[in-house]
C-alpha cells in the first residue's frame, strides 16, 4: 500500500503548492495552447516568388500564370533580369526566384532549364515555396507538348502522386506530432523532480528513508500523477490535432495513449536517477533542461543523424524522446506490430534501469 500513501501524498502536496499544481496543468495547457496558435494555418501559404522572364514568349506568360494561380506562392513581379530579383530576395520580399530561360518554348536540344532558386535562410519555408514552384512550372510545361503535338490530352496516361501520413504536406499535422510530445516531455521531467525534492534535508533522503515505511514505493506512488498528468495531455493533444483539425491517424490511437504513458514512465525515471544522483533540485533541474531540452534536436525527427558523428548517434539512442517519438510517427502511420513492439521495449527499459538505479540510490541513503 506504500505506493497508494506516496499517490496520496503527491496529490495532496499539489493541492496545497498551487504553482506546482498550476506547472503540472495550466502551464502546459498554456503552451500546448499557443503551439496550437502559432501552427494553425497549416502549412505557409502567400510565399513570394519573382520571376525572371528572359524569354516573354507565351510559355513564358504561362509559366508566371501558374505561379501567380498557386495557393501557395504569391506572385511579387516579374523582371528581366536576375539583379532585381536577387535584390527582392535580400531584402525578404520573395523567398525563391524563377528563371525562365530565353527559348523555353522551343524544346531543342541542349536548351537550359527553367531554373527554380530559394533562399536557405528560411529552409523549410525555401523548400516549401521551391516545390510549389516547381509544380506549377511542371503544369505550365505538361501542357505545351500536348498542344504542339495535336494530341487529345484525355488519351494521355495520367500520373498521380500521393503523399502517405500527411498528404496535405502540412507543417501543422508534422510539427505538431513533434512538438507536443517534446513540451510535454521537458514539463513533466521538470515537475517529477519538484515532487521529490521536498524528500531531501540537508542534500540526502535519509531523514525520508528512515522515516517512511516503504520508501521506495512512496517515490514511485508520488510519480503517478506525473505520468497520468502527462499521458493525459499527450491525448487531448493528439485529440486536438484529429478531431478538431482534421488530421487522421492511420494506426491504433490505443497504442498512441499506451506509448505516450510509457514515454512519460521514462521522463519520470530519468528525472529520479537525476535528483538521486547529485542530490540537489537546482543541479537535477539543469540536467533535466540539457536532457529533455536537447532531446527534439537529436531525436531524429528534425535533423537527420544517419551519418552524424558518433556522439550524436550515441546521444540520439539513449533519450526517451526518440523512442517516444518513433512509437508515435509508428502508431500514426499504421507500422506492423513488430516496430512499435521495438520501441516499446526501449521505453521500458528507462523505468528498469535509470529508474530502479535512482530508487536503489535513494534506499542507499539510509
Amino acid at each position: 500500500m506504500s505506493v497508494l500513501a506516496g499517490l496520496d501524498a503527491e496529490i495532496a502536496r499539489l493541492g496545497r503548492n498551487r504553482l506546482d499544481l498550476a506547472l503540472l496543468t495550466i502551464v502546459p495547457v498554456i503552451m500546448l495552447a499557443l503551439m496550437a496558435a502559432m501552427l494553425f494555418g497549416g502549412s505557409p501559404k502567400g510565399l513570394g516568388v519573382i520571376v525572371v522572364d528572359r524569354d516573354h514568349g507565351p510559355l513564358a506568360r504561362a509559366i508566371t500564370r501558374e505561379l501567380g494561380a498557386s495557393e501557395q506562392l504569391r506572385l511579387v513581379g516579374v523582371t528581366g533580369q536576375i539583379a532585381p530579383a536577387l535584390s527582392a530576395l535580400r531584402r525578404e520580399e520573395a523567398i525563391a526566384i524563377v528563371v525562365v530561360p530565353r527559348g523555353v518554348g522551343d524544346r531543342r536540344p541542349g536548351m537550359p532549364p527553367v531554373e527554380v532558386f530559394y533562399s536557405a535562410q528560411f529552409l523549410a519555408t525555401g523548400a516549401l515555396a521551391q516545390t510549389a514552384a516547381e509544380l506549377a512550372v511542371a503544369g505550365a510545361l505538361a501542357q505545351r507538348p500536348v498542344e504542339r503535338l495535336g494530341l487529345d490530352p484525355s488519351r494521355l496516361p495520367g500520373v498521380h502522386v500521393a503523399l502517405l501520413g500527411n498528404p496535405g504536406a502540412s507543417l501543422e499535422w508534422y510539427l505538431g506530432l513533434l512538438l507536443g510530445p517534446g513540451i510535454l516531455h521537458l514539463a513533466i521531467a521538470v515537475t517529477a523532480i519538484g515532487a521529490l525534492a521536498p524528500l531531501l534535508r540537508d542534500g540526502s533522503f535519509a531523514s525520508f528513508v528512515r522515516e517512511t515505511p516503504g520508501a521506495a514505493r512512496q517515490i514511485v506512488g508520488r510519480l503517478i500523477p506525473h505520468v497520468v498528468a502527462g499521458t493525459i495531455l499527450a491525448t487531448a493533444w493528439i485529440l486536438w490535432l484529429t478531431l478538431a483539425r482534421g488530421y487522421r491517424v492511420e494506426g491504433s490511437l490505443l497504442a498512441l495513449v499506451g506509448g505516450y504513458a510509457l514515454l512519460f514512465a521514462a521522463t519520470v525515471s530519468i528525472a529520479l536517477f537525476l535528483l538521486a544522483l547529485v542530490r540537489e533540485p537546482a543541479t537535477a533541474l539543469s540536467g533535466a533542461v540539457i536532457v529533455a531540452g536537447s532531446a527534439l534536436a537529436y531525436s531524429g525527427a528534425s535533423l537527420p543523424i544517419e551519418g552524424a558523428p558518433l556522439f550524436a548517434r550515441i546521444w540520439n539512442a539513449a533519450l526517451p524522446l526518440t523512442h517516444g517519438l518513433r512509437l508515435q510517427m509508428d502508431a500514426v502511420m499504421g507500422a506492423a506490430p513488430r516496430p512499435l513492439l521495438v520501441e516499446a521495449g526501449a521505453l521500458l527499459l528507462y523505468p528498469l534501469l535509470p529508474g530502479a538505479l535512482g530508487l536503489w540510490l535513494v534506499a542507499r541513503s539510509r
